[in-house]
């Protein structure tokens, strides 16, 4: 019997994808005038990029499913697929969120708590004072 060839593309790029979430759980991010890394952009891109490894894990593990006379696994590629996309997906949308204060503390214009009028943001403003005097830069 031949091998599956298009059951391990899947599979392999299904924990690739794994691979490549874990990697943007890393905060990558300094926050200025602190020895932090909180997370940013580069997180959320990569958690993306792992999702869309997670779709491809699909695809080729859907069209594995059709040669059944070859042996090698046929459902692991979408099975980890699929789970890779909803990780992905959702660890993207939590990197966005928390790459917004990574902006504010870095005075990056446009952000989405800078929209925030003085009286929402003083505590932001005081967790943050409070951090760099607790974790000053090195």
């Amino acid at each position: 019997m031949q091998k599956n060839v298009k059951g391990f593309i899947g599979l392999f790029i299904g924990l690739a994808a794994f691979i490549v979430i874990i990697i943007a759980m890393v905060p990558f991010t300094p926050i200025n005038g602190t020895s932090i890394n909180f997370y940013g952009g580069i997180n959320s891109t990569l958690a993306l990029i792992g999702a869309g490894l997670g779709v491809a894990a699909i695809i080729f593990g859907a069209l594995s499913v059709k040669d059944k006379d070859k042996t090698g696994p046929r459902k692991a590629g979408i099975i980890v697929g699929i789970f890779a996309v909803i990780i992905g997906l959702i660890f993207s949308g939590i990197a966005g969120l928390l790459s917004s204060f990574t902006d504010y503390a870095n005075g990056v214009p446009g952000n989405a708590l800078s929209q925030l009028d003085e009286s929402q943001r003083k505590e932001i403003d005081k967790a943050l004072e409070q951090l760099k005097t607790q974790n000053p830069q090195k």
